[in-house]
Order: C-alpha cells, then structure tokens, then sequence
C-alpha cells in the first residue's frame, strides 16, 4: 500500500469520532462534586465545543470563586475517575465511519493527533473504550488551555515533538463537528473538516470556516473525494 508522508490529520473526539451518552458531562458533575461538595447540575453549560478548563471557568464564574491549581488538578482527577466507571458500564459508540477513515489513515502513514477540549486522561479513557486510543500518539487537550485555538497550537507543537520534525511542513487537517472546532483549525492554518452529526448543521460549519462538511456520517462519497485530493 502506498503510503502517504507529509499529512496530518488532527481530530476532535466528541461528536466527531465518539458519541459518549453524555457520560463526559456526568463525570464531570460527579467530579466536582466529590472534590467540592457541592453537586452542581451545569445546567447552565453547553459541553457541545467547549473545553474542561473552560467548563471550570465557567463554574467559578457562576460560583463566584477561583479555584487553586492544586484544586482544579484534583476536580480534573475526580472527573477522569468517574469517566473510568462510568464507560465500564456503557463504552462509547464509535460515530458511523469514523472507525475505519482512522484505521485507513493510519494504514497509509498518515500523522494522526487530538484536538479536544477533554483532558488528556479523559480523552484516552474514551478512545480506549472503543479501541481506538493507541492511533493517536499526541495531541492538544482542556488541561491547560479554555480557548480551543490554544489547544490546536499546542497539537502542533506535540506533533512537532512526537514526529522529530518541523509540523509546520505538514499539511495538517482538522476534523470536527462545531464552529469552534473550524475557528482553531483555521488558527493554526489547517484545512479544516466539518461533521455534522449533532448540534450544528451544515450551514454552522461552512460560515465558521469549513473547507468541507460531511453529513451525519463518514461514509459519505464526497467525503472520500475530498479526502483523495488531500491525500494526494
């Protein structure tokens, strides 16, 4: 099989290549709460696009209180625990296609990472539900960072690091499936991927900057043509 150097592909996680049940956002209630004593519904926070450490953010912003760092590494501790029970009794669901456009880019030798607003515990624990967390060798994660461009740029610069090379000679592509996801893709200068398989349609992801957008799936013709350009 030929294989394809030069190309990266950097994906998001949650309406992208998974669909968690909402599990991401119950360990993350759960979490708080056991580090804060205070439960707290986050009725009050959209989880679609969004980032933990923004999450956090907005918790404190609510709350009227700042955690300590010392604090938020414990709640993003407690949150990675919960996750770890919680998908014992309900792995995630791999969304339609996703599974294989993985294993078909890492079977040509293409570079592969993570942009996502998880935390990197809770991004491997979910990808490792499914089996799909050893493709994925680096990436940019909701530890550190609230705004997802930041995440993107921290994906390169692990790229940079995990390929012994310069990421800024690859052709790098983002997938995802909101409007942030496009807006840290075209941050970074990615061709950027939308998927509409949730809460934002079509029309969301085109005006946020999507070179591309696939409907529902990746088994979408189209898609695969898109692909075939960039891959070549």
């Amino acid at each position: 099989m030929t294989r394809v150097r030069g190309k990266l592909v950097l994906f998001d996680i949650d309406g992208t290549l998974l669909d968690t049940h909402g599990l991401g956002r119950e360990a993350f209630i759960r979490g708080l709460a056991r580090v804060t004593g205070r439960r707290d519904e986050l009725e009050y926070v959209s989880f679609a696009g969004n980032t933990d450490r923004n999450v956090l953010e907005q918790v404190m912003g609510a709350r009227g209180v700042r955690f300590a760092e010392g604090e938020i590494r414990a709640i993003f501790e407690a949150v990675a625990e919960e996750l770890r029970g919680l998908l014992q009794g309900r792995r995630a669901r791999v969304i339609d296609g996703a599974g294989e456009l993985v294993r078909f880019l890492a079977g040509r030798g293409v570079a592969l990472g993570l942009v996502t607003g998880n935390i990197r515990a809770c991004a491997y624990l979910k990808l490792g539900s499914v089996g799909l967390d050893h493709f994925f060798g680096f990436g940019g994660f909701g530890d550190c960072h609230a705004d997802r461009k930041w995440i993107a740029r921290e994906a390169l610069d692990a790229a940079a690091e995990f390929l012994g090379a310069d990421a800024g000679g690859y052709d790098v592509c983002l997938i995802g499936d909101t409007p942030f996801d496009m807006a840290a893709g075209k941050s970074v200068g990615a061709s950027v991927v939308g998927i509409a398989t949730g809460k934002h349609g079509r029309r969301d992801l085109l005006d946020a900057g999507a070179d591309f957008v696939v409907e529902g799936s990746f088994g979408n013709a189209f898609y695969y043509s898109w692909l075939a350009s960039f891959l070549a």
